[in-house]
């Protein structure tokens, strides 16, 4: 997926105004038009992600950046990443906008990656997704390091497609059937609709009104398997699509696998990564 270079590049300079909003006072010792020569390395190995974004800072900041390596490629321990030139004030002033990108994109990446991996070796045909638990300003980067790690973006935002929650049935008092009525009276036709699920029974009534997806909410992998039996018993099952969320970790995914939903999204991979990779910047 290409992502508009005028949106990353917009909340880019957004970054490094946070992080300077008039001038780099420690670097005032350095003369203005003094010019270095740097390199980006790691201190650990996986894969990397951040490369696009790490060359959109320093073009900003007019350092010319030569790539070593490519977005989603595996890097080993003391490789180098890219190499810059330029003003010795404007790659300190890029540096740790530069860095916390790709540090936090790269572990994304490794983590989703592993859970790919995990998957894969079951042998089940499952897709990992992320979810709309994203830090505010960093989505479009965060959905990216997804992607580069295998994975699926699910949400960008909410006019995506419907997503019914409990808070949403809620106030239906729980009336499922109402509920879905009442959405696709005010939904245009192009949008999916997807409905969270918190109890067995319930998956027949959101098959029969509608729902494109159902989400297993919360439920064990017993649940989830009695669930999909249940759509499968009354011939539904291939009508839509089946998405477990809620508790799912690198420790439990492998048991919500082996009942084969068509998706298993997770906020870990956005909001505790758990595979990091170092990344540091040293001069010449």
């Amino acid at each position: 997926m290409k992502f508009n270079n005028l949106i990353l590049e917009r909340k880019i300079r957004e970054f490094l105004e946070e992080d300077c909003h008039f001038s780099d006072i420690s670097s005032s010792i350095i003369p203005k038009n003094a010019i270095s020569s740097a390199k980006i390395i790691t201190k650990s190995s996986g894969y990397i992600s951040g490369l696009e974004e790490l060359k959109m800072i320093y073009n900003i900041l007019n350092v010319t950046v030569n790539l070593v390596k490519e977005d989603g490629d595996h890097v080993k321990k003391g490789d180098i990443l890219a190499h810059l030139k330029g003003k010795t004030q404007s790659i300190l002033l890029g540096e740790r906008t530069a860095l916390n990108l790709l540090s936090h994109m790269s572990a994304i990446t490794n983590t989703t990656r592993k859970y790919v991996e995990i998957i894969r070796d079951s042998g089940k045909s499952v897709k990992i997704a992320c979810t709309r638990k994203t830090l505010p300003g960093l989505r479009i980067f965060e959905k990216k390091a997804v992607i580069l790690g295998g994975g699926e973006t699910h949400r960008f935002s909410l006019d995506d497609m419907v997503l019914l929650k409990d808070t949403h049935l809620k106030y239906f008092n729980g009336n499922i059937e109402e509920m879905m009525i009442e959405i696709k009276k005010n939904t245009s036709f192009t949008k999916k609709i997807e409905i969270e699920i918190e109890r067995v029974e319930d998956v027949l009534i959101a098959a029969k009104f509608g729902a494109d997806i159902i989400m297993l909410d919360n439920m064990n992998p017993d649940q989830v398997e009695d669930a999909i039996s249940t759509l499968k018993k009354n011939k539904v099952r291939g009508f839509v699509l089946v998405e477990v969320s809620g508790g799912i970790t690198l420790d439990n995914i492998v048991d919500y696998v082996i009942a084969e939903p068509d998706i298993i999204s997770s906020s870990e991979l956005t909001q505790f990564p758990s595979e990091k990779v170092d990344i540091s910047l040293r001069f010449d």
